[in-house]
């Protein structure tokens, strides 16, 4: 595969990066809303919602990840071509 291939395909994947972390930002946004909103219920109701609250952290940590190293592997491949 070319260099011009090989970078519309990272393109891609960047596009399909951002939406992903824009799904993550969404998801820990609306835990955010309900953390603020909600009362709290027994240990095992906290938990759980703890719980997604970490999740929800965590999927946009990964997501921030994905996006910052395609974006090093975009500007690599400029470099090359």
């Amino acid at each position: 595969m070319n260099k011009i291939e090989e970078l519309k395909q990272a393109v891609a994947k960047l596009e399909s990066d951002l939406t992903e972390l824009a799904g993550a930002e969404r998801g820990l946004s609306n835990w955010q809303d309900q953390d603020l909103n909600r009362r709290d219920g027994s240990s095992a109701q906290d938990a759980r919602h703890d719980e997604m609250g970490r999740q929800a952290s965590m999927k946009l940590t990964v997501a921030q990840r994905q996006v910052d190293e395609q974006k090093t592997s975009i500007v690599a491949l400029v470099k090359v071509i």
